[in-house]
């Protein structure tokens, strides 16, 4: 039986997703708790696929994982720690999580005096087809990205950034975001965004860091998971609501 799973992860306490020899990664945390459980015989065997292979640091609350499972994997990855189970759906043999139609990245940053406005701007220039060479780490692949939507939302004292799209180039989103901030400080002005957009100038826009990046969402024609509500995930979202109620009524 094959299975997509829908998991979130705190990207803080691994060294990126993808497994890399003694080191920590989402990947072989997971491939690891299934092999010695024996829902899967090994990575290659079982078909063992990912949506996305996110950076160092970067969080997760929808990258989707793939494997054939021959076991209760739901019982087995409750046990985890760090990384959450947050959906599940059974699919094809021929299911490949990186054939998605959408991702959706969440970056939250805390209003430091930013000019809002001009942020606003600069953030709805990267919707619709661009050259995104100024705003990537770039590699083989061909830099050109379709933006689906994009947009900033104040919430109190933080400021919400969402991308939607079909696919998104290594360290994208954080040069986007890098790029935003300097509009925010004054340091350039959104119209240079629009001008390396339009005439692919390759300005390297520093990256944004990555413990403030999140991927929410990875969307498929077809499937649909079932939800799961973590229980350590909601004590962790309840320890950290009552840490800031507290400071702030202290």
């Amino acid at each position: 039986m094959r299975i997509a799973v829908k998991i979130a992860y705190d990207g803080s306490k691994f060294h990126g997703f993808a497994m890399q020899p003694d080191r920590r990664t989402v990947e072989g945390e997971i491939v690891s708790t299934l092999v010695k459980s024996g829902i899967i015989e090994g990575r290659k065997e079982s078909k063992f696929q990912y949506a996305s292979r996110t950076d160092r640091g970067v969080n997760a609350l929808g990258n989707v994982i793939s494997f054939n499972s021959r076991g209760n994997f739901l019982r087995v990855m409750e046990r985890m720690k760090d990384v959450w189970v947050v959906g599940y759906a059974e699919v094809e043999e021929s299911f490949n999580p990186r054939h998605s139609i959408a991702k959706t990245y969440r970056y939250y940053l805390y209003n430091r005096g930013y000019d809002v406005e001009n942020m606003e701007k600069a953030v709805k220039l990267f919707i619709g087809e661009h050259d995104f060479s100024s705003f990537a780490r770039l590699d083989s692949r061909n830099p050109v990205r379709r933006i689906y939507s994009a947009s900033m939302e104040e919430k109190g004292e933080m400021l919400i950034f969402n991308f939607r799209g079909k696919s998104f180039l290594w360290n994208q989103v954080r040069k986007m975001m890098g790029a935003i901030m300097m509009v925010g400080e004054g340091k350039i002005n959104f119209e240079d965004i629009k001008f390396s957009l339009k005439f692919k100038k390759h300005i390297s826009f520093p990256p944004a860091p990555p413990e403030n990046l999140t991927l929410v969402d990875v969307e498929y024609e077809g499937v649909k998971f079932i939800h799961v509500v973590p229980i350590k995930l909601m004590e962790k979202a309840f320890f950290f609501m009552d840490a800031l109620q507290i400071q702030r009524n202290a």
